[in-house]
């Protein structure tokens, strides 16, 4: 590569870092100030397609953009209470049980426990005896220690949560009243906006909003397989098993297992330890088994499904889930490859110059 392509590659490098490096950081320390304003935005851009569909049909009218976002707001709110009457069902019938699995269950294995105890104790030495309560000693105070850092620690986030409701429902209320907005005005406000862009900017904002939804399609196909196979391996092994409602069960299961905070662990472990403790050895051990091979399978598809459908290699797929993940939760474990994958659009269809235009004038010197 001639010294005038090196210099140039590296300009170019060092500008495109620079200006995501303070996109980056502008955005992680405005973010929090902006996000009722943000949600608000992209609640009107996802419902915009129905709105334009239905004012084809009906005609510019400001009620068929409010009855549109009032529908939506219903449905989610719907949605919200089906989820919390469902928690609340099973947490009601863990309760119910959990008086019987206890006294069936753990009491009668705390009792072998600690009969088994007393004879051990009973065979030992008075040598040995003192050693024993030197070490019980050490860990009694070890544990004490531990609740009360633990109990610190929880008393500390359950009053910052409760804090922190107050201003959590002022945000939710402006995200919904700022969504209102931007759905009876959404282009006169996109266009005000573009207006006071530079040219190539406005520009470079419609690439990206084409890239992003061109995106954000392929995530949702990729993810959907994901939920897809998941769903499949669960019910088969849980027919295999025999559980009763296998399909609905594994269905339940498959949509929580998007999360990376929850996962198929939220249910699966539990499930298995509390068969364990039961007694019911086998079923314990078919859980977990099929616990271990749908965690296996998942974290070696996932970045080759969300690679091969948005375009990037599996490794830099996984990097961008896992870097994305440490810098900002869940939302970066989703938000990193989608923007990896629209600057990987926006390079190879030259609106953003990098490596291969560089390689493509080399080449045409030669």
């Amino acid at each position: 590569m001639p010294i005038e392509k090196k210099r140039e590659f590296i300009i170019n490098f060092v500008y495109y870092a620079i200006t995501f490096g303070l996109a980056f950081f502008v955005f992680r320390f405005s973010v929090k100030y902006l996000m009722p304003f943000i949600f608000g935005f992209f609640i009107a851009f996802a419902l915009k397609p129905i709105v334009n569909r239905l004012i084809k049909m009906f005609g510019e009218n400001s009620f068929v953009r409010i009855a549109v976002i009032l529908i939506f707001y219903i449905i989610v709110g719907l949605a919200i209470f089906g989820i919390f009457f469902g928690v609340v069902t099973v947490v009601e019938r863990v309760s119910s049980t959990l008086p019987r699995v206890f006294n069936e269950s753990v009491m009668p294995l705390l009792n072998n426990l600690i009969d088994y105890t007393e004879d051990l104790l009973n065979s030992l030495s008075p040598e040995m005896l003192v050693e024993l309560e030197s070490v019980f000693d050490s860990i009694i105070a070890s544990l004490k220690g531990w609740i009360g850092n633990f109990s610190k620690t929880g008393l500390d986030w359950l009053t910052g949560f409760v804090g922190s409701v107050p201003s959590m429902l002022i945000s939710i209320l402006i995200s919904i009243i700022s969504s209102f907005f931007f759905t009876l005005d959404y282009q006169p406000i996109v266009n005000k906006v573009l207006s006071m862009l530079p040219k190539h900017w406005a520009e470079l904002v419609f690439d990206v909003k084409s890239s992003f939804k061109n995106t954000i399609g392929k995530y949702l196909i990729a993810y959907g397989k994901l939920i897809t196979l998941t769903f499949i391996e669960l019910s088969i092994g849980f027919l295999i098993v025999g559980i009763d409602n296998a399909i609905p069960l594994a269905a339940m299961i498959a949509v929580i297992d998007i999360l990376p905070v929850l996962g198929t662990g939220t249910v699966m472990i539990p499930w298995f330890i509390i068969e364990f403790i039961r007694g019911n050895i086998s079923l314990g051990i078919a859980l977990f088994v099929i616990y271990i091979i749908i965690t296996v399978i998942r974290n070696i598809l996932e970045p080759k499904l969300v690679g091969d459908q948005i375009g990037l290699h599996p490794l830099v797929t996984l990097v961008c889930i896992f870097v994305g993940l440490r810098l900002a939760g869940f939302a970066g474990m989703f938000g990193l490859p989608i923007a990896v994958t629209i600057i990987k659009s926006l390079h190879d269809q030259g609106k953003i110059l990098f490596f291969k235009r560089l390689k493509a004038e080399e080449e045409s010197m030669s």
